[in-house]
């Protein structure tokens, strides 16, 4: 761990920027498993009161379809910042500075689709705002959902510009306190 606490002295503004955006993302996803929590236990009601006899609750699939959305969105940010995908460690098993650069590079590229994911939602958001298309039981405007689900997208983005800060700084000898529990 002497290398963790060499990093923390030598980059410290790149630790307290990674726990922050831990801390920040963290508590973004707990908000999105409530509304899915939230949507289960009303799916769930929904679903009992069908199997009873009783008449449906309407509107929980319209609002169903557009909770997951955001849900999902909610979620997407912590993920790119704990490195929640696959990863192959070839380059890195042959050289770890190539390693780490092709880390660093894919983090970037990570970043650019995502962005151009986000422009793609608010692009949709905006058709649904022009056509004022709404959902089909409780005729809610469906472009305030996607222009939410836009927004958290583009904190993402932002989110992923701090991975790629941290992937140029590991580069450059940074070393998190979460790395050493990392496998690499």
């Amino acid at each position: 761990m002497p290398e963790a606490r060499d990093a923390t002295r030598h980059f410290p503004a790149l630790l307290r920027l990674e726990r922050a955006a831990l801390v920040g993302t963290r508590a973004l996803s707990i908000v999105g498993l409530m509304a899915l929590m939230i949507l289960a236990f009303v799916t769930l009601a929904d679903g009992v009161l069908r199997w009873r006899g009783a008449a449906r609750i309407a509107g929980v699939q319209d609002v169903g379809a557009l909770a997951i959305a955001i849900a999902v969105c909610c979620c997407m940010p912590v993920a790119l910042m704990e490195k929640s995908h696959i990863t192959f460690r070839l380059a890195s098993a042959m050289s770890p500075r190539l390693g780490r650069l092709l880390d660093c590079l894919a983090a970037a590229a990570v970043a650019v689709v995502l962005a151009l994911m986000a422009r793609e939602i608010y692009v949709y958001a905006e058709g649904l705002a022009a056509t004022r298309e709404g959902t089909y039981v409780l005729k809610l405007p469906a472009a305030p959902f996607w222009y939410a689900a836009d927004a958290i997208l583009w904190g993402a983005v932002a989110v992923q510009a701090i991975v790629v800060i941290l992937e140029c700084g590991r580069l450059l000898g940074y070393r998190s306190p979460r790395d050493s529990a990392r496998p690499r």
